[in-house]
């Protein structure tokens, strides 16, 4: 299964951290780009094998460094 992450804020600061934790944990990662008055980035990581431990992971960085808005869908 593939997990597809979207990541959503006004700070740019933080979403550069966490692009750089999950490129370093092997996840592919878009740039970082203005959308709608805020900055946004995707994270895509093949091989996950269970959508609720992948959302339970990456929901302790959401949580961690407060985003305003994430989101995944898996494949």
């Amino acid at each position: 299964m593939k997990a597809h992450h979207t990541f959503r804020s006004i700070e740019r600061e933080k979403l550069e951290i966490i692009a750089s934790l999950l490129q370093q944990a092997g996840y592919r990662i878009t740039r970082i780009t203005p959308r709608q008055g805020e900055l946004t980035f995707k994270a895509t990581r093949d091989g996950v094998h269970s959508g609720e431990d992948e959302q339970a992971r990456i929901g302790q960085l959401v949580e961690h460094f407060n985003i305003e808005s994430w989101s995944v869908t898996f494949t």
